[in-house]
């Protein structure tokens, strides 16, 4: 009788054990982990906590979007920038300075041309005079023409160039200027025509209050 008591204690044990390892602590490990979740756990981070992190990401990358766009920024004057190689549409809270690709390169290349001084001096003077500490923004930008990854990349380099220039020779602080490479997109005119084409060449320097 004793040993038939026995074996059964045992049975149970076991299929207790067996139990166990199908549900396993929640608390102590992961259970059914993906692979997202077990970074998750093994970072001993919980998957609310994860939600809130990414949720907060989300709300900076709001906080951080220009929208110019939107803001449907009128052409204005200002009396220190006189030359037409610079166009500049702004409200009240940015100001866009546009040179088109002839001002400042040449074709397919990313070195600023000598040329372009004068254009620079002023929009550099301009962002001093106006924005002594505002966000800087380069955008660069090109035609539909050619292939697409080498476009996005020229753009990127010509940001980069006109970046340097500004805090070389027009005292801005390196530090508030990002860059933000166009490639192709965001035409403003037709790419159709070498006239829209030429257009869509160009390099935008945006300038925010804060």
């Amino acid at each position: 009788m004793k040993k038939q008591l026995l074996s059964i204690v045992a049975l149970v044990a076991l299929l207790s054990a067996c139990d166990n390892l199908k549900n396993p602590e929640t608390k102590d490990q992961p259970q059914e982990a993906t692979q997202d979740t077990a970074v998750v756990y093994r970072d001993g981070e919980t998957a609310a906590g994860a939600v809130a992190d990414a949720a907060n990401a989300a709300g900076n990358a709001v906080d951080n979007t220009w929208d110019m766009t939107k803001a449907q920024l009128a052409d204005v004057k200002y009396p220190e920038v006189n030359t037409s190689e610079v166009t500049v549409r702004g409200n009240d809270e940015y100001s866009v300075y546009g040179l088109e690709e002839t001002v400042l390169f040449d074709t397919g290349k990313a070195e600023i041309k000598a040329s372009a001084r004068k254009a620079l001096d002023q929009i550099s003077a301009s962002i001093g005079q106006r924005y002594a500490t505002g966000p800087v923004r380069i955008m660069g930008f090109a035609d539909s023409r050619g292939d697409k990854d080498f476009n996005k990349e020229l753009s990127a380099q010509r940001a980069e160039a006109v970046k340097n220039w500004l805090a070389q020779n027009g005292k801005i602080d390196a530090g508030r200027v990002s860059l933000e490479p166009m490639g192709e997109s965001s035409p403003v005119a037709s790419n159709a025509t070498a006239e829209g084409r030429k257009q869509n060449r160009r390099v935008e320097i945006a300038v925010r209050t804060k």
